[in-house]
């Protein structure tokens, strides 16, 4: 398998992972979604948090992926991009890079949700 498989397979991996700790934050954050948990400062924190972090990670992933997409570029303008599988790992690195602010916070967010606040 060459290393632009491998990628692609991590990546994958990276996608799977990522899923499943969306699906368990969600369970954990669903009474708060649908209004069944207490209203206390515990669960108006939870839910402003929730906001707050997907903005966050937007940004964050939107910088990320605009400064490898400019570094993308500068290589392909002085030559250091030289066929497609270059390019390929090119734009793995600009998705990697858009993807992996969303994927530490799901992540951090499981485990925290999981052992409780």
């Amino acid at each position: 398998m060459d290393s632009l498989q491998r990628r692609a397979v991590a990546m994958s991996f990276t996608a799977m992972e990522s899923s499943v700790a969306a699906a368990i934050t969600i369970a954990a954050r669903a009474p708060i979604l649908l209004g069944l948990a207490p209203r206390d400062r515990q669960s108006a924190r939870e839910a402003q948090r929730m906001v707050i972090e997907k903005m966050e990670a937007a940004i964050e992933g939107a910088a990320a992926a605009q400064v490898a997409m400019m570094m993308l570029w500068t290589r392909m303008a002085f030559g250091g991009v030289q066929g497609p599988t270059a390019f390929a790992h090119g734009l793995a690195d600009v998705a990697h890079a858009a993807t992996r602010p969303a994927h530490r916070r799901v992540r951090a967010n499981a485990k925290r949700l999981v052992s409780g606040y």
